[in-house]
């Protein structure tokens, strides 16, 4: 068994958006974040069925991105208060253009987004917003990992669903759709970041992240995934950064949750915090709507300011057996994060902790129960994890008052 031993903590953070003509920079430069304001304009119609930062060679083409109104409209705003355009994007299912500005200096922000928002032609203006995947460094002994296994209850679960025609969106950093652990598993893989692009063999949060939920079982690897026969959408909107850390921005992330809208997954893992987002809760309101159920990590450190997305009403929130439960959110779950063994970018395997995993092995867990009853709502699912759950929550054991059947104090044959 191939094996990473050390693994550094990554970082997320959220920055800008995306494509309009003939602008200096292709993508927002997310040092520049501080001086950055996310803003969006009301914009009705058709657009080109392009997803992710466009080629400039698309940003020429009439049609796509802003209307010609729209166009006027950002202009005149860039020029009235003194901004920079630097990126756009329009958020079909929001009926908005979203546009990326950087004034001068990040002490004129503050300003600025006190005359936009009082600005009549502007939806919404915004700060962008800095967020960070919860998993930290750990190495420690195989044995260690299979408490996680056996605290949820995972093999005798697997004797009632294994996550079959299940779809969660995990939206991270690239996955390793050529790990041995995934073969078959990532159905659908989107790049929402420009540059970096993308190595062919993934990025560690994401690819750990993936392999709690959705690892095969019974192909002679190392570890047994929760949900080894869900389908996985990788939405990369987190690139990589000096230190082991990665970053995602305001804008990968909205585009990351518009496109899973439209994929529609039944579950959405989002295994980061930050600062509240006033974009990025209308998307969850909207994927909520429509009945997909989203997982957070609960931020570690005991800090107001970083506790988006686990601070959305009706987000349900993961957190340590050992660590706080303060979100504001009704639905917090304990699930293992701490030694956890996982996948790791080509063919490897690493020794991890952090909230990011007890996220992971929520949505894993969603994923057998709604393999059993696809109509359960987020409130009905909650209640019943919560329900069942003593030091964590236990698959089998929700599987069970699910169906009203008797199969956790049975042995089984392990795999």
């Amino acid at each position: 068994m191939k094996r990473v031993g050390l693994v550094a903590s990554v970082v997320l953070v959220i920055a800008g958006c995306t494509g309009t003509p003939a602008f200096q920079s292709p993508q927002a430069d997310p040092q520049n974040s501080d001086r950055q304001i996310l803003l969006t304009v009301p914009q009705d119609g058709a657009v080109i069925e392009l997803t992710g930062p466009p080629s400039r060679r698309y940003l020429r083409r009439a049609g796509y991105g802003a209307n010609a109104d729209v166009e006027r409209t950002l202009n005149q705003l860039a020029r009235e208060h003194g901004l920079k355009r630097v990126q756009g994007w329009p958020i079909r299912s929001l009926g908005v253009y979203c546009e990326v500005f950087e004034v001068a200096s990040s002490d004129l922000v503050d300003g600025a987004l006190q005359r936009l928002s009082a600005d009549p032609r502007v939806d919404l203006a915004q700060r962008m917003n800095i967020f960070e995947t919860l998993a930290s460094r750990y190495d420690d002994p195989y044995g260690e990992m299979q408490s996680a296994v056996r605290d949820l209850g995972v093999e005798k679960a697997h004797s009632l669903a294994t996550g079959r025609g299940v779809t969660v969106a995990v939206i991270d950093s690239a996955v390793d759709d050529t790990h041995p652990e995934l073969a078959g598993r990532v159905q659908l893989t989107r790049d929402l970041v420009e540059t970096p692009k993308a190595p062919r063999r993934g990025e560690l949060h994401g690819t750990a992240v993936a392999g709690i939920i959705a690892s095969l079982v019974d192909n002679s690897e190392g570890i047994i995934g929760v949900a080894p026969d869900v389908d996985i959408a990788a939405l990369r909107a987190c690139w990589p950064v000096a230190g082991g850390a990665a970053h995602c921005s305001s804008f990968t992330l909205a585009q990351a949750l518009q496109v899973a809208i439209e994929i529609e997954p039944e579950i959405i893992n989002l295994s980061l915090a930050g600062p509240f987002d006033p974009l990025l809760s209308r998307l969850l309101d909207e994927a909520i709507g429509r009945g997909t159920v989203i997982v957070a990590a609960h931020p570690e450190v005991s800090n107001q300011d970083v506790v988006f997305p686990a601070s959305h009403p009706r987000v349900i929130v993961a957190h340590s057996p050992a660590g706080p439960a303060n979100a504001s959110s009704p639905y917090t779950l304990a699930a293992p994060a701490k030694e956890i063994l996982t996948t790791a970018p080509d063919s490897g395997y690493a020794f991890v902790s952090g909230n990011s995993l007890a996220a992971a092995h929520v949505s894993g867990v969603i994923a057998l129960v709604m393999e059993r009853d696809p109509s359960i709502d987020v409130d009905s699912v909650a209640n019943l994890l919560a329900s069942t759950t003593g030091t964590t929550i236990n698959a089998c054991r929700a599987l069970e008052r699910l169906i009203d059947t008797e199969v956790c104090d049975r042995e089984i044959a392990r795999f």
